[in-house]
């Protein structure tokens, strides 16, 4: 492990696991020991610590959890400048390929194949088919869908929601 990264795991509250990640609540960042010797792990680790930077503590919806990641990356490549350890842009383009795929399969309706609406955390509705569903939370691991029954809304009601969500969009700014 070079004397840099070394620093860095020094300066930061950082631990040896089996992956990388912040952990929010105690401010603590996990770290693959042996993949710090590449440029992937080096840059990983900087990713986390970008985390921690930004204050990245919670999210409500998926679209702001790509955001974070967005956000995160943009301070990775600063540290990175700052540090004078080298940016590999495919490896970043990876992962945040990696959300949105993510992202794409939590939100397609289980029961006709159409993108829908997220409507909480771990909740999904569907326009076309009407299907609600719960997604596991967990982004490291394979995504479970189950069809939930729903109350009955009218078409009005369903406007309503549609519009309030798509107001409350961080991307309106």
């Amino acid at each position: 492990m070079n004397a840099i990264i070394q620093s860095i795991i020094k300066d930061n509250n950082c631990t040896p696991g089996d992956v990388f990640s912040f952990n929010s609540g105690n401010k603590t960042i996990t770290y693959i020991p042996e993949e710090l010797e590449t440029g992937d792990g080096s840059l990983a680790l900087l990713h986390e610590i970008a985390h921690m930077k930004l204050d990245h503590f919670s999210y409500n919806y998926d679209v702001e959890l790509l955001e974070l990641e967005h956000e995160a990356w943009e301070e990775t490549r600063r540290l990175a400048k700052e540090y004078g350890i080298e940016v590999d842009e495919n490896h970043i383009e990876e992962c945040l390929e990696s959300y949105d795929k993510w992202l794409k399969k939590r939100a397609t309706c289980p029961k006709c194949g159409e993108y829908s609406l997220q409507k909480d955390k771990s909740s999904f509705g569907c326009f076309v088919c009407d299907c609600y569903w719960k997604v596991n939370e967990r982004k490291d691991r394979e995504i479970r869908k189950r069809i939930i029954e729903k109350a009955k809304q009218t078409k009005l009601e369903k406007l309503v929601a549609s519009f309030l969500f798509i107001c409350s969009s961080p991307f309106l700014g």
